[in-house]
C-alpha cells in the first residue's frame, strides 16, 4: 500500500501493516545503517519539471486521506483513510468535483467495504475497472488484490459491483510475502504491484515493484518485469506505490531506505523510457514535493497533475496534495 502499510490480519505471522511512524528500524551498526540510507537517497538524479505544490481541500471530510486516485474524467477523487482505531478498519472514500473545482466529500465506496478487514489503495482505469487492496482473504489464500466494476448509481453516487480476487495467478505463497499496493494503467492492460517481505516487524524488510499484464480484471505474469524495472528497484531502498503515465513511458513511485523509516527519508521519484518495449531509465527525485511521509503518487490521465499524500504535523493527519506541470 504505502508505508502506512496495510495492517495485516491480527496474529498472522505477526505481520502488521501500519504507519511508518508506528515503528522504528534498528541496525546492529547505526553508522552503517545511516550510510546505507544516505546512499539510497543520494543515488538518484533530480527532476524539476513539476511545481506549485498545493493541498487538496475536501469539503466535509476531516480525517486522514491517503493513496489518492483521480478518475479519468477528473470528476471523482478516491482515497483511503487511516482510522485512529486501527488500520484494520480502513475504507475507501470518494469526493466529487464541483462547478467551482472544489471537492465535495460523499462517503465510502459501496461494494468495497469489509468492516472486519482493511480495504484501501483504490485504482481505476479509463473503462471504470476498479481495483483495490484488501486483507479479507489473506489468512486463507494469501491474496490481497481485488477488482470490480465502478458504476454511477445516481447523482454523486457510485458503487463497485462484481468484486472478486484479481491475483489468483500471481500471488506469492512464500512465507512473509504480501502484495501491499497496486495501480493499473489507464488502458487497463498493465498492473504495477508492490511486493513486500515482512519478518515480524510492523514494516517490510524489503519491497520492490512488479509488473503484471491484465485481462478481464485478472492479473498474470509477464516475463520481462525484472528487466523492465531493473533501474527502478534498488537493494538499498524499499520501492513501492508505483503508478504509470497514460502512454506507459513514465513510472512514478515512492522509495524509503532499507535501513530507515524516518519521515524525512521518504521520496517520490519518476523513471522514464523512450518506448514501451524498453526498460525504464534512471529514476529522478521530484524536487517540488516536500514534507514528511510523502507517498502514493498518482498521475492524472492527462499527465498534468501528480497527486500524493503526506503528513501534516500541525493537523496531526495525512492529507492529499498535488503538483502540476
Amino acid at each position: 500500500m504505502n508505508f502506512i502499510f496495510l495492517p495485516l490480519i491480527a496474529g498472522l505471522l505477526n505481520f502488521l501493516l501500519v504507519s511508518c511512524s508506528g515503528g522504528s528500524s534498528e541496525s546492529a551498526n547505526p553508522e552503517n545503517a545511516e550510510q546505507a540510507a544516505k546512499t539510497c537517497l543520494n543515488q538518484w538524479d533530480l527532476n524539476s519539471e513539476w511545481s506549485n505544490e498545493q493541498e487538496i481541500q475536501i469539503s466535509g471530510y476531516s480525517q486522514s486521506a491517503m493513496e489518492p486516485k483521480v478518475a479519468a474524467d477528473g470528476g471523482v477523487l478516491l482515497w483511503n483513510d487511516k482510522p485512529a482505531g486501527g488500520d484494520t478498519l480502513m475504507n475507501i472514500h470518494y469526493a466529487v468535483k464541483q462547478v467551482d473545482q472544489s471537492w465535495l466529500y460523499i462517503g465510502t465506496v459501496p461494494g468495497t467495504v469489509d468492516n472486519s478487514n482493511l480495504d484501501g489503495v483504490p485504482a481505476l482505469d479509463s473503462s471504470l475497472n476498479f481495483y483495490f487492496i484488501s486483507t479479507r482473504s489473506y489468512a486463507t489464500n494469501q491474496q490481497t488484490i481485488y477488482s470490480g466494476l465502478l458504476s454511477v448509481l445516481g447523482v454523486n453516487s457510485l458503487g463497485v459491483s462484481s468484486v472478486a480476487a484479481a491475483d489468483t495467478a500471481i500471488k506469492n505463497t512464500q512465507s512473509g510475502f504480501l502484495d501491499m499496493d497496486l495501480d493499473v494503467s489507464w488502458d487497463g492492460t498493465l498492473m504495477v504491484v508492490s511486493r513486500a517481505l515482512f519478518a515480524g516487524n510492523p514494516y517490510p524488510e524489503t519491497s520492490e515493484l512488479k509488473l503484471f499484464s491484465v485481462s478481464a480484471r485478472q492479473a498474470s505474469n509477464i516475463s520481462n518485469s525484472n528487466e523492465t524495472l531493473a533501474n527502478v528497484n534498488s537493494t538499498l531502498c524499499r520501492t513501492y506505490a508505483g503508478t504509470l503515465s497514460n502512454d506507459k513511458k513514465e513510472l512514478y513511485f515512492t522509495i524509503i531506505p532499507s535501513t530507515s523509516i524516518a519521515g524525512s527519508d521518504f521520496r517520490i521519484l519518476v523513471a522514464k523510457r523512450a518506448t514501451i518495449t524498453e526498460p525504464f531509465g534512471k529514476p529522478q527525485v521530484i524536487q517540488a514535493i516536500t514534507g514528511t511521509y510523502t507517498e502514493g503518487p498518482s498521475l492524472t490521465q492527462d499527465g498534468k497533475n501528480l497527486y500524493y499524500h503526506k503528513f501534516d504535523s500541525v493537523a496531526g493527519r495525512f492529507k492529499i496534495y498535488k503538483v502540476t506541470r
